[in-house]
């Protein structure tokens, strides 16, 4: 929550559609300097980008941050259509309208990479670049079988991939996460990574672990201090953030992508960041962007979690810096 974690920087404003958004904006430091839009997935809120947000505020770099719709301090509507990716993003684009920002360079994270493949899809004229950390773009238009990408994965990798999917959209689902959330937290930010092959993956493993309040050793890269303000952000307030994922399993976007009829491949600069290959990675996963991406470039940090952006944060943010640079259109960052 950005008023929470980022009181000097954090802004609110509240859009046509009636959502309030929170967030974190610092204005570039010149007209020569451009912005950033940081996107964060779940179960998170613009706190996941404080190492992001400090650096390149330093730099002189604008940076917009928000508490994306059900998240931390913005709007949390109960209606799921609410959360569909089109209008998600047309508010994403609104709120830049409303701090000036005709173009800039967008990074996001996990379900944000979602949220990004649509805005550069919709509004492409309003990226100079797109960064995905973890996840990558997703086409537009596609049918998602949950079933079928278990028994895909669980084929391919020798278990479910995917079978958490199915616990988030259960009724209650947000509940058992607020009751349990030191359990959820230290599940979903784990000392390793391969906590989830057994404990994520498999269909109906993520719930049992919760019922059972199960705790593993916490990340290195998290203190006992951020996870108490990550707790503050979001326990109590799941379920909301959890309509990203109904959309997702119940094809709630498909019917507007598939009337809009997206046939272009990207145009803009790609940046694709990943972790070193590890046990919950799918052969190709990130190279599959090569179909979609005119301009792609695709680097590995030196970790192997999720959570890129915390955990291996100096060499993300070099990396960014480094695209941006060869990106800015005034040569100059």
């Amino acid at each position: 929550m950005a008023s929470i974690a980022f009181p000097s920087l954090a802004k609110h404003h509240t859009l046509s559609t009636s959502h309030t958004y929170n967030y974190v904006y610092q204005a570039p430091a010149s007209s020569s300097h451009t912005s950033i839009l940081f996107l964060h997935g779940f179960p998170s809120s613009c706190y996941d980008w404080r190492h992001q947000i400090s650096y390149f505020t330093d730099k002189g770099y604008g940076v917009l941050a928000p508490d994306l719709l059900g998240y931390g301090g913005t709007s949390k509507p109960a209606a799921t259509e609410k959360y569909k990716l089109k209008s998600m993003a047309a508010e994403i684009v609104e709120l830049l309208d409303h701090e000036g920002l005709a173009r800039v360079h967008i990074v996001a994270h996990d379900m944000g990479c979602n949220l990004l493949s649509r805005l550069a899809d919709y509004f492409p004229d309003r990226l100079l670049s797109g960064t995905f950390v973890d996840v990558p773009y997703s086409k537009p238009g596609e049918h998602f079988d949950l079933d079928m990408v278990n028994m895909f994965t669980k084929t391919l990798l020798g278990y479910e991939r995917f079978g958490y999917l199915e616990f988030f959209v259960e009724d209650g689902a947000g509940d058992i996460l607020d009751q349990h959330a030191d359990s959820f937290f230290t599940l979903f930010y784990p000392d390793s990574p391969d906590l989830w092959v057994e404990n994520v993956g498999p269909v109906g493993a993520m719930k049992l672990w919760l019922l059972d309040d199960r705790k593993a050793s916490l990340a290195c890269y998290v203190s006992d201090e951020e996870r108490l303000m990550h707790n503050k952000i979001l326990q109590g307030h799941y379920n909301p953030a959890l309509n990203w994922y109904r959309t997702l399993v119940w094809n709630m976007n498909k019917e507007d992508e598939i009337q809009a009829d997206f046939k272009q491949i990207l145009k803009m600069p790609v940046l694709m960041v990943g972790p070193q290959p590890n046990k919950l990675e799918m052969p190709g996963f990130f190279e599959q962007m090569k179909q979609s991406v005119e301009d792609l470039i695709i680097k590995r940090v030196s970790t192997r979690g999720h959570w890129i952006q915390l955990e291996a944060r100096d060499e993300l943010n070099t990396m960014l810096e480094e695209f941006f640079a060869c990106r800015d259109p005034n040569g100059k960052t």
